[in-house]
């Protein structure tokens, strides 16, 4: 039971509290205790205004670090804890806005209310701290226990009044592996629309939440994949206002002498070989294929294309800069020896050039192999690259003009100036990649004496 995960701290909490109001605690601590997943994150209520709050934990070992008057939120801080604590309130949303923040909040002291003002009966559980008892004002306790995903008011009202609860659902179901229940499934489809009122940085952030969903309470176990959660996106419509260029994958074939899935199938596929970090570079890796089919009937230098797509998608969605080079630079490089016949020499200086990728590149091509044809999959294509990088290490390859063993002040010794001393650097560190072999300092001073 919660009891046994309650923090001392957050029972003194409840004490301080007790002589005024019961304190609660709501939402997903209370799931997961009947599911018997995990408790970390514990959010509180109770009817006590944010203000009387603040007065009770005045001079107390209590430290509120944030406040939020209008929305009677509070952060309260103790020892290595932290709780979000919210006043009972009733939340008023513009009509079928989608929006994601209340434009009103009423605070009163009926639970109910406070009950039908969140978004999914399973995340609708009040534990009174004091109390040891749960309180369930809206069936969470037999839709959890049906493993049933439903919002707790009328689904059109719940939906039309907060988009983001659209993919917040989609989270939940591959999160818990839950199904979504029909009706609330329905109004999903019909509201999907309103997310193009939430900001990109929260689709952004629900988006990577969705890729890491299965990985939180392991509902891999359960047969969910990662992918799932891009199914659903798709399925009730919401991909529309998150990622479009998904939809252009869809139904578009692929040469089936290599491929057993269409793009769509197969993007889908690499996400769940891959880890979260990673998923992004999965969708979008074949990106830019149906829109080179419409423009060229061919997919030809689909990963340059792409590259770019992946780009200019990201910086849509709010992804920092560094995420963008990342996920932009392993869609560019994916197909690099892609059939193991590339050149020893040329795969040194690709190595060296993208070693800061390597480990994902390595990734996203082992994932991208077994969900072209996991039957005819070819590791060693894979361990072939792995090999010539471990045996560049062991040799001491230079990996930049850093390495080598001259540098600028020999070149001016030797009579070059300006730019001349960084192209020629960089000359010498191709030519020792291609070969294979680092010569002694001598060997490169002599060469460069007789240029």
């Amino acid at each position: 039971m919660l009891k046994n995960s309650v923090p001392d701290c957050l029972k003194a909490l409840a004490s301080i509290f007790s002589p005024f109001a019961p304190l609660y605690i709501v939402g997903g601590a209370v799931r997961n205790s009947l599911l018997n997943y995990p408790v970390s994150d514990f959010d509180i209520a109770s009817d006590l205004l944010a203000e009387k709050v603040e007065e009770l934990l005045d001079g107390s070992n209590f430290q509120i670090v944030a406040s939020y008057k209008r929305t009677g939120t509070l952060v309260i801080k103790c020892k290595q804890y932290k709780f979000e604590y919210t006043t009972f309130r009733q939340d008023s949303y513009p009509l079928k806005s989608g929006i994601h923040t209340p434009s009103k909040c009423i605070f009163t002291k009926d639970m109910q209310t406070d009950a039908l003002r969140r978004d999914f009966t399973c995340n609708s559980l009040y534990y009174d701290i004091m109390q040891d008892k749960i309180i369930d004002l809206t069936g969470g306790q037999q839709d959890i226990k049906n493993k049933i995903l439903c919002t707790v008011r009328e689904p059109n009202q719940t939906l039309s009044e907060d988009a983001l609860r659209i993919m917040r659902l989609v989270r939940f179901a591959v999160e818990l592996g839950f199904e979504i229940e029909r009706q609330t499934f329905e109004a999903a489809k019909e509201y999907a629309s309103g997310l193009q009122e939430i900001s990109k940085e929260r689709i952004k952030d629900e988006l990577i939440a969705i890729f890491n969903a299965v990985f939180k309470y392991n509902s891999k176990s359960l047969g969910v994949k990662p992918s799932d959660g891009i199914r659903l996106l798709v399925d009730i419509g919401a991909m529309k206002y998150i990622l479009p260029e998904v939809l252009d994958m869809i139904n578009v074939p692929q040469n089936p002498k290599f491929h057993i899935y269409d793009v769509y199938n197969h993007s889908l596929n690499t996400i769940d070989n891959l880890p979260p970090d990673l998923m992004m570079a999965g969708l979008l890796h074949d990106i830019a294929k149906s829109v080179l089919l419409k423009k060229y009937g061919n997919m030809y230098m689909h990963e340059l294309a792409g590259s770019d797509m992946a780009r200019e998608i990201m910086s849509r969605l709010k992804f920092s800069n560094t995420e963008i080079e990342r996920i932009s630079r392993l869609v560019r490089i994916h197909m690099f020896n892609v059939d193991g016949k590339t050149r020893l020499s040329k795969c040194r200086v690709f190595i060296a050039d993208n070693l800061d990728y390597f480990d994902d590149f390595i990734a996203l091509r082992r994932a991208d192999g077994l969900a072209t044809n996991p039957d005819n999959y070819d590791e060693s294509l894979v361990q072939k690259m792995i090999d010539i990088k471990n045996q560049m290490v062991k040799d001491g390859l230079p990996i930049t003009i850093k390495d080598l063993s001259v540098n600028g002040n020999d070149l001016l010794q030797c009579g070059y100036k300006g730019k001349e001393i960084s192209e020629m650097l960089g000359k010498i560190r191709l030519w020792i990649l291609q070969n294979g072999k680092v010569p002694q300092r001598e060997e490169i001073l002599n060469k460069l004496r007789r240029v």
